[in-house]
């Protein structure tokens, strides 16, 4: 009697790409949620300018302090742990904002960060500058209210920067829909105007 052998399992399936990201429409959109590298590069490329880094608000407080429970979770971060916050915007040399930004980062945890944190720069610029290239780990894409104009959708990038494995920033980037439209049927905001190349000029 022979015996038959058993077949091995059968490979798992190659990852296919992220639907969360495939669901935009614009390809400028999705090319941007799915970059794991410095996100200013490609918003100086849309935007065709150097940007500048406009900060709103800095501020050192205690992890239950955070009105959003996203980073404490992502961070790892105790209720009581200082954390450093900022709020900033990536603006053209006209003062057009192209990205508003919540960074959230555990005080104390990385020299780096610590030092960058209030400086009023980009801050992946900012950390590639002390020789520092973290790797980021994509947390959520989505579409949330352009901080500039609640009344309008935007996209948006939540992942956190980690050395060796370790979280160390968590990053909540939202794109002004004139340059990365927030589309996902076709249609809504498939011709947002754009202000680097003139308006009603439909982005792609």
């Amino acid at each position: 009697m022979t015996t038959v052998p058993p077949r091995p399992p059968p490979p798992d399936p190659a990852p296919g790409p992220d639907r969360r990201i495939t669901a935009f429409t614009s390809s400028r959109t999705r090319m941007l949620l799915a970059s794991d590298g410095l996100t200013t590069v490609l918003l100086e490329a849309a935007a065709r300018v150097p940007l500048r880094a406009r900060i709103t608000h800095v501020a050192r407080l205690s992890a239950h302090a955070l009105d959003d429970c996203a980073p404490r979770a992502a961070l790892g971060l105790e209720a009581g742990r200082p954390c450093l916050l900022r709020r900033t915007r990536l603006v053209t040399p006209a003062g057009v904002p192209v990205s508003a930004n919540v960074v959230v980062a555990a005080a104390g945890r990385d020299a780096d960060v610590d030092a960058v944190m209030p400086a009023p720069h980009p801050l992946g610029y900012a950390l590639a500058g002390r020789g520092r290239r973290l790797e980021r780990r994509l947390l959520h894409v989505g579409r949330v209210a352009w901080p500039e104009a609640p009344d309008r959708i935007c996209a948006s990038k939540t992942y956190v920067m980690c050395h060796a494995g370790e979280p160390l920033v968590f990053v909540r980037e939202m794109f002004n829909p004139a340059y990365f439209p927030a589309g996902t049927d076709g249609t809504s905001a498939a011709h947002e105007a754009c202000p680097a190349h003139g308006p009603d000029r439909p982005v792609p």
